[in-house]
């Protein structure tokens, strides 16, 4: 099949999870290099410039400037992403597609979001349970849910972290150490302690994990949408 009968059934099929449409490229270039991640991070897809929602063909020229201010925001995603752009003449008229693979190498990132394909619109993630279910999707897991053997709640936790956080907590001087940690899902499923464990409750945590941080985030509601408050501590 020639690239215009390829272009012709995408257009014909509709917006969807893989294909986008934009009658122009936006004033903030930033806007296509969100689809084009959310492409990335899903199935792959097409991003056909020069046709408007309704499917119809409007087409488009694309100066060299801004087929380079397209690429150049491309370029910001990481890890790097090639995509190919190429124009197809329908007619009289020119339809700018950016093919953009399945990435291998997911999650991509673009200015320090996640956005992904949400049947046919792209979104950012925004909340912890989202970006969970996506790294396990890319069978990929944070890094405080990574087995750590060294680390024994009997032997190796800070008591006194554990009985401020009892306290703080409310929880009751009875409820013992490693009920605490399964409430906190800090044992995977073969019952090793996580790497969490060890930050949150270690002697010296920083010592064993000088790259890490700990990120405390103050949320309106229960939604997580909306950000109080934001620190960073590490």
């Amino acid at each position: 099949m020639t690239n215009v009968e390829n272009i012709l059934s995408l257009i014909d099929s509709g917006e969807g999870y893989k294909v986008e449409f934009k009658v122009r490229v936006p004033s903030k270039v930033r806007e296509l290099t969100e689809e084009i991640c959310a492409f990335a991070n899903a199935n792959g897809g097409y991003l056909l410039i020069g046709v408007d929602d309704n499917g119809q063909i409007i087409g488009i020229d694309l100066e060299n400037n801004k087929r380079s201010a397209i690429q150049d925001s491309i370029h910001e995603i990481s890890p790097a992403l090639h995509c190919d752009m190429y124009a197809v003449n329908i007619g009289n008229k020119t339809v700018w597609v950016i093919d953009v693979p399945s990435g291998k190498d997911k999650p991509y990132i673009f200015s320090g979001s996640i956005f992904v394909r949400d049947g046919a619109n792209s979104q950012k993630l925004r909340t912890v349970e989202e970006m969970r279910s996506f790294f396990q999707e890319c069978n990929k897991i944070f890094f405080d849910h990574i087995p750590c053997d060294w680390f024994n709640i009997y032997t190796d936790a800070d008591e006194q972290a554990i009985k401020d956080f009892r306290m703080e907590a409310q929880l009751s001087s009875s409820t013992a150490n490693k009920q605490i940690f399964e409430n906190l899902e800090l044992f995977t499923d073969k019952g090793i302690t996580k790497n969490g464990a060890a930050m949150f409750f270690g002697k010296q945590p920083e010592r064993k994990f000088p790259q890490a941080v700990i990120r405390c985030v103050l949320f309106k509601g229960t939604t997580k949408v909306y950000i109080i408050d934001d620190k960073t501590f590490g």
